[in-house]
């Protein structure tokens, strides 16, 4: 009889296993450590090196009442209410509003920390201060080595959580340079793996953004919740290729610049007045800039590489040095990039290309306020979750990550502290794991993973995109399926040794990327209507009458079962009626103010 730990190279044990090291995960663990807890937190890549949270910007959002009594020049007239208000009516109603709470409500006591903790800041503004992703990750990965009882586990790619009888027990995965198949046994588990952008040809991400939390999540049997809500960022470099994928000038844009179609037209100016301040003033323009430039894309009037030009056209060195984007981006460098010349070439007269590219996702994994999953013992926090924002986040995910990530290691770690030390894992359903992530090193000859990563990146930019329509949505459906029944299986990676073997760990984010990105577009094309960053051609109207809904989806045997459920509703109550995008928009405008 096959015992447990004759099937893992390596077992490591723990009350509370934190898959994902970067912001959420990061803040769980000394959470759930302050608790406690002895804590495992399993790293795909290096502490502080890896993930979307050093990416950030980044500014960090609490309401301004509460920002003026940290020392900032905050608003001393906003408060906790209006900022709830603000994200619910901007989020079109459909955010868990015990979630919003919990943001708003927990923010200035987490903020608070951070800066007790370290935090340098650049600025603040009415509800925001301004760092860096890098700045964050530099306080909290400090704040996590000072704990003797947290274990940091890197280049570990998790691939499933251990189950049993609707309760998680633990995960298995793969070290990346050794190739050990490893075992982890814990009480409970957050995953703060953060989004899929990975699946889109064009992203903001960094590498290894693959839906892996959501994935594992899923085939446990843990809900999703609106996994069609995609946030694209606009101005997203296309061309020139040295700096394709920057956000240098989206973050340029929100203070300088203006928009041209392939005619040399500035298709802003044919919006009202008030939805072009949104967007080039707010944190709507993530989602109205993207709507709008792909609108001019689909209308014939692209740049040469697909997106509109982006022009400094009137604009001297001095007014932009003169400017606050200088302050964010001094001397013009950004993540490690120097961007004089392409200032300097634009101030010229030169323009850039620029489009959207997937950013941010609003859909993910099913919490409630405790950031408890459908499963027992199975905890989620930061982008990987769905519900906070709705349709539309216009406040901060590095907010999200140091709230959600101190509730989920919180309450990880009083749930693990219920439970005995004897976990009793399931060795029939390692063993099938294991196998299951050896299978493409077993295969002579397959496919070659990079083809079929590509094909699905095509499909999820063409059709599950910024705008989308059914016609696109039931393609993507059909190929994704036709790729994960007959394609998947036949990837093989050129080496078949497990050591420092990328393309075996791409082979295995792939079929992660093709499972969420199949779960979007079905909660795409059952949602008939345009809601927040889910735009449909074919639905344009915000239908406040029958689409005030959640989308769940779940796994039911080998297929995906998808259904509405009702919002969770505790302060606000959405107005029920049929409006048009623009007519939206305006709208929560007018309630904003």
């Amino acid at each position: 009889m096959v015992k447990f730990e004759d099937l893992a190279d390596k077992i490591v044990t723990s009350d509370v296993l934190i898959i994902g090291s970067e912001g959420a995960g990061a803040r769980a663990a000394i959470e759930a450590a302050e608790q406690g807890a002895e804590v495992t937190i399993v790293s795909k890549g290096k502490i502080a090196k890896c993930g979307t949270t050093i990416m950030a910007g980044a500014d960090i959002t609490l309401d301004g009442k509460s920002l003026n009594k940290l020392g900032f020049a905050g608003d001393p007239e906003d408060s906790e209410d209006k900022f709830f208000r603000d994200i619910v009516v901007q989020g079109f109603y459909i955010n868990n509003q015990r979630l919003v709470r919990a943001y708003v409500s927990s923010a200035p006591a987490r903020v608070k920390e951070l800066l007790d903790w370290g935090l340098r800041v650049s600025s603040a503004g009415r509800r925001e201060i301004n760092t860096t992703g890098v700045e964050i990750m530099r306080v909290l990965a400090g704040r996590v080595r000072k704990f003797g009882n947290i274990q940091i586990v890197e280049d570990v790619m998790v691939t499933d959580l251990l189950t049993k009888n609707d309760k998680v027990l633990g995960a298995v995965g793969v070290n990346i340079n050794t190739g050990e198949f490893m075992a982890f046994k814990s009480k409970a588990v957050v995953l703060a793996t953060g989004g899929w952008h990975e699946a889109y040809l064009f992203n903001t991400g960094s590498a290894g953004l693959s839906g892996d939390g959501q994935a594992m999540a899923y085939r446990a049997g843990a809900e999703l919740i609106n996994m069609e809500m995609v946030t694209f960022c606009p101005n997203v470099i296309l061309w020139p290729p040295i700096y394709r994928g920057s956000i240098f000038l989206y973050i340029l844009g929100m203070f300088h610049g203006s928009l041209l179609n392939s005619k040399g037209e500035r298709f802003l100016e044919k919006y009202h007045p008030s939805i072009v301040e949104l967007a080039t003033k707010t944190e709507w323009n993530k989602l109205l800039l993207s709507v709008f430039s792909m609108r001019e894309i689909r209308e014939g009037k692209a740049s040469p590489h697909g997106g509109v030009y982006f022009s400094l056209k009137g604009l001297s060195k001095q007014d932009l040095e003169n400017s606050e984007a200088f302050l964010i981006m001094p001397n013009w460098k950004f993540q490690g990039t120097d961007f004089t010349k392409l200032v300097e070439s634009m101030v010229n007269g030169e323009l850039m290309e620029v489009g959207p590219a997937a950013h941010y996702f609003e859909g993910g994994i099913k919490i409630n306020e405790r950031c408890g999953t459908s499963l027992r013992g199975l905890y989620a926090a930061g982008e990987c979750c769905g519900g906070l924002f709705g349709a539309n986040r216009v406040a901060a995910a590095t907010t999200e990550i140091i709230v959600q990530g101190a509730i989920a290691g919180k309450c990880a770690a009083e749930y693990a502290k219920k439970l005995s030390n004897n976990i009793k894992v399931d060795v029939d359903q390692v063993k099938k794991l294991k196998d299951k992530v050896f299978g493409p090193l077993k295969r002579k000859e397959g496919v070659e993973p990079l083809k079929i990563k590509r094909k699905i990146q095509v499909i999820a930019q063409e059709n599950i995109g910024v705008i989308r329509d059914r016609n696109g949505l039931k393609n993507a459906i059909e190929q994704l399926s036709r790729i994960k029944e007959s394609e998947l299986s036949k990837m093989c990676p050129s080496i078949k040794v497990p050591e420092y073997n990328m393309e075996w760990v791409e082979i295995l984010e792939i079929e992660n990327m093709t499972q969420v990105l199949e779960i979007s577009a079905r909660s795409a094309l059952l949602r008939k209507e345009s809601r927040g960053v889910h735009y449909r051609l074919d639905y344009p109207n915000v239908n406040n009458n029958y689409w005030l809904v959640e989308i769940v989806t779940k796994r039911a045997n080998s297929n995906i079962k998808a259904y509405m459920c009702p919002i969770t509703i505790t302060d606000i109550k959405p107005p029920r009626r049929l409006m048009s995008f623009e007519e939206s928009i305006l709208k929560a405008i007018e309630i904003c103010k």
